[in-house]
């Protein structure tokens, strides 16, 4: 899931940049609020790459290839924040097109990345 601004955020990170005798050290002021948010937002990227190593894995893919799906996993996942349901099937199959016309990727382990991400394959 994407990172929203909240308000109860946007005003966290107001009071601790601008206290009044703290202005001169912004960046350690507003730290704990960035590091929450970076956290939280590197989960999301850890759990789709662990997702698509897992059928990886399975599959039998040799690992110098696995940069080639993994990108693929990333780059369907960015889709998912901002898409869903009939849209976000076929910006799948558009990029399952891409991956397998321009990459050389197996269309196969593609249904199964999109299916580990996205909860099902989409059709063609």
């Amino acid at each position: 899931m994407p990172i929203v601004k909240l308000l109860g955020d946007m005003l966290d990170k107001y009071a601790a940049k601008y206290s009044g005798d703290n202005v001169k050290t912004v960046l350690t002021a507003v730290k704990t609020l960035m590091d929450s948010k970076y956290e939280a937002s590197i989960a999301v990227i850890y759990d789709v790459v662990e997702r698509a190593r897992g059928v990886l894995d399975a599959e039998g893919v040799p690992s110098i290839l696995w940069g080639v799906y993994l990108s693929f996993a990333q780059k369907l996942a960015k889709r998912t924040f901002s898409l869903k349901t009939a849209a976000l099937q076929k910006e799948a199959s558009a990029l399952k097109a891409e991956w397998v016309t321009a990459h050389g990727a197996d269309p196969d382990i593609l249904d199964k990345i999109i299916n580990v991400i996205i909860g099902t394959i989409p059709p063609y």
